[in-house]
């Protein structure tokens, strides 16, 4: 299992310094000020941007060290960002709070039931009309066939497509992408990955 602590504690940019791509797609679509949530964070270069954007964000992470190089990163960039040291599964998620919630590659380090259990939550902490963004790995991924128990929190084809079926679909896709290696996982390798925007559009219950 790969120790992210330890390779935070050495590497200051992992992921780089950009947001990842499906929340630059959406971010304008909500106005400044409104909360961000950002749910597994890693060293926090979705927080930064949307913090940059005058967002209210809350950056969730159970790396001490990514927690730590945030909010360094934040300090130094006069942002003010809250952030908590938790494993994402446990962190509470009030209702109806949040304009964007951000999920990206952490679902499948979570049990299937906490995962999913997870994304209930989410559903429920949306404000109406907020956005929920999500990509992490397929059951095809490599990373998946190596699991030996096949408990972890992968998608299977349309799977995470109909856990948001009430939800209006922006975005969704699966693909195969190339990664050319980062601290970890040096050597260029390929993940099968889903991505999806969706947007809390109706008043009923979830």
């Amino acid at each position: 299992m790969v120790d992210y602590n330890q390779i935070y504690k050495k590497h200051r940019e992992v992921w780089g310094k950009k947001a990842n791509k499906l929340l630059q797609n959406i971010w304008k679509k909500a106005e400044a000020g409104s909360l961000f949530l950002d749910l597994g964070c890693g060293q926090g270069r979705d927080s930064l941007f949307m913090a940059k954007k005058d967002f209210r964000v809350t950056a969730v992470d159970k790396s001490k060290e990514g927690i730590r190089n945030l909010k360094s990163m934040a300090e130094e960039n006069n942002l003010d960002i809250y952030t908590v040291c938790q494993d994402i599964k446990n962190f509470r998620i009030k209702e109806d709070k949040y304009n964007i919630i951000n999920i990206i590659n952490s679902l499948h380090f979570l049990k299937k039931r906490d995962a999913l259990n997870l994304i209930k939550k989410v559903k429920k902490g949306l404000k109406k009309n907020g956005y929920v963004i999500i990509s992490d790995f397929t059951t095809q991924d490599p990373l998946f066939r190596k699991e030996k128990n096949k408990t972890k929190g992968f998608f299977k084809p349309k799977e995470l497509l109909n856990l948001f079926s009430d939800f209006k679909i922006f975005l969704y896709k699966e693909s195969s992408v190339r990664d050319a290696g980062h601290p970890g996982f040096e050597q260029p390798h390929r993940h099968r990955i889903v991505e999806l925007i969706a947007q809390k559009v109706y008043p009923k219950q979830i």
